[in-house]
């Protein structure tokens, strides 16, 4: 059976098959309907099932959920089972008396203040509930402690489409537009703006030796501008485009770089 059931409303699908899709992404299966109930299946028997041999219970909270009375269902049936409940909060709301009561003591992740901090801190929690050991080694003084192996180096985690920390999703569409380079690496990309200044001037005043007659030199002189300016444009793009790429390859934090989906998002150390 799956570890991980995600409880939400059917009016916040999209986010809850977000969470679940990053989940999965790190690892943690999840155990989310329907996708998970077989066809023809009745919902008041498997819900029940999976929730009773789930390991964690991942509220996606909001307006919608407290108004469902599904999802008050199984909040119910995940207490009564004694489970772990991990209340991720799309949005700043109070609860009612029958949430408030139910998550009395529950600690929660408000998605709605940093989506990425705090899908990083959900991951690393459902890590340390699944991989816990069940009771302590016990240590005397006539035996000795094994020496633990130094933990390997810690894979980047990879949050999926969330929103960018660099932008806050409020400018996904400006921001491709918007690098700022820093450092001598990206800085000297910058020298491709005036070598395509150049090609673009050699480019135009080619076409009006060719299109041109010899006695319009002033519409000569502003195909010429036009190739200058038109190349430093494409320059530019050029540069920002190879910024934005060796920021991919290292997994540089806080860089959008898909900006109509804003954006998959790298945190933690380089592989």
């Amino acid at each position: 059976m799956k570890e991980i059931f995600i409880s939400y409303s059917t009016i916040d699908a999209v986010n809850a098959e977000t969470v679940r899709n990053v989940l999965e992404k790190n690892g943690l299966s999840c155990w989310m309907a329907p996708r998970d109930i077989p066809g023809g299946s009745n919902y008041t028997k498997e819900i029940p099932n999976a929730i009773r041999n789930c390991k964690v219970f991942v509220l996606i909270l909001s307006k919608n959920a407290q108004s469902s009375h599904w999802v008050l269902k199984e909040l119910d049936s995940a207490v009564n089972c004694g489970k772990v409940i991990l209340p991720f909060m799309l949005e700043e709301c109070v609860l009612n008396d029958e949430f408030n009561f139910l998550l009395t003591g529950a600690q929660r992740y408000a998605a709605y203040q940093k989506t990425a901090e705090a899908m990083e801190t959900l991951i690393s929690r459902i890590r340390g509930i699944l991989d816990a050991p069940s009771a302590e080694p016990v240590v005397t003084d006539t035996v000795e402690p094994e020496e633990k192996t130094p933990a390997a180096p810690k894979a980047p985690v990879y949050l999926g489409q969330v929103k960018c920390p660099a932008c806050g999703g409020e400018e996904v569409t400006e921001l491709p537009r918007r690098v700022k380079r820093s450092g001598f690496s990206e800085l000297s990309t910058m020298l491709l703006i005036p070598v395509f200044a150049f090609i673009g001037f050699w480019v135009f005043l080619t076409l009006a030796t060719l299109i041109v007659p010899f006695e319009m030199f002033g519409l000569t002189t502003l195909l010429m501008l036009v190739g200058i300016v038109a190349g430093g444009i494409v320059g530019d793009i050029v540069s920002k485009n190879i910024v934005r790429r060796k920021r991919i390859r290292s997994h540089s934090p806080n860089t959008c770089y898909r900006c109509k989906t804003c954006s998959k998002v790298f945190l933690g150390e380089k592989q």
